[in-house]
């Protein structure tokens, strides 16, 4: 596996568990305002259990968080060896993924308590924004299986000044609506050190605004969260 490091402790990304993150390296997109992509490539190739002792090294954690890059990007057998290890050592398990494998999270599901996937945009802009022609069907499937999964899921997305906007939210939330998605978050883009340097100097949405999108996406989705100096339910 293409290990990326490891946060030991963390309140914020995994909904109501103190957890720790683990990066892995390795992701099929190049999105312009990834805040990731030094974890775009390269990482470090490492065993199944030494993932496992880093986080055995933390005692009060109740949960972990696997994103990247893109978690499902791994070798799939070694990814499941390590969700059972995970849930053997009694953890709850959440994966961050992107949606461009949806083979691999209908495999997966079984040892996952909760999926954050990103949508990133419009499906007819998908191919523009991250540089795979096929990304847009890929990601429309991950979504079916979460859907009919019954597992506990949230679609997010960033709200990049010059690529969203409040018509593109109300498209998308169309879209989620047509799934059953019961649950949306649309995060405030942070500027600093993202791939496509042009975008460091693209100020973020203020709250206001941002809370102004929520309430077009809440037309469609039943739940809208904005994640924004804190999170607050529209």
């Amino acid at each position: 596996m293409l290990w990326g490091g490891i946060l030991d402790l963390s309140t914020i990304d995994f909904p109501g568990k103190l957890c720790s993150v683990i990066f892995f390296a390795g992701c099929p997109f190049r999105c312009p305002y990834c805040q990731n992509h030094r974890l775009l490539s390269g990482g470090i190739k490492v065993g199944v259990d030494e993932i496992v002792e880093a986080v055995k090294r933390n005692y009060l954690i109740d949960g972990v968080c696997l994103t990247g890059g893109e978690p499902l990007a791994q070798d799939l057998e070694e990814l499941l060896e390590l969700l059972r290890r995970l849930k053997d050592l009694g953890l709850a398990v959440k994966i961050d993924t992107n949606g461009y494998y949806p083979e691999k999270l209908s495999k997966v599901l079984d040892l996952v308590d909760y999926v954050a996937m990103d949508f990133k945009t419009t499906p007819e802009r998908y191919a523009e924004l991250t540089g795979r022609g096929d990304s847009a069907e890929r990601v429309l499937k991950s979504l079916e299986i979460l859907a009919n999964s019954g597992i506990e899921y949230e679609v997010r997305t960033t709200v990049v000044p010059t690529i969203i906007d409040g018509e593109e939210i109300e498209k998308i939330s169309e879209v989620l609506s047509e799934f059953g998605v019961r649950k949306y978050v649309l995060q405030q883009f942070r500027n600093e050190d993202v791939l496509d340097e042009k975008l460091r100097n693209v100020e973020p949405y203020p709250k206001g605004y941002l809370l102004e999108l929520g309430r077009i996406a809440k037309r469609n989705v039943p739940k809208v969260i904005v994640r924004c100096e804190g999170e607050e339910e529209v």
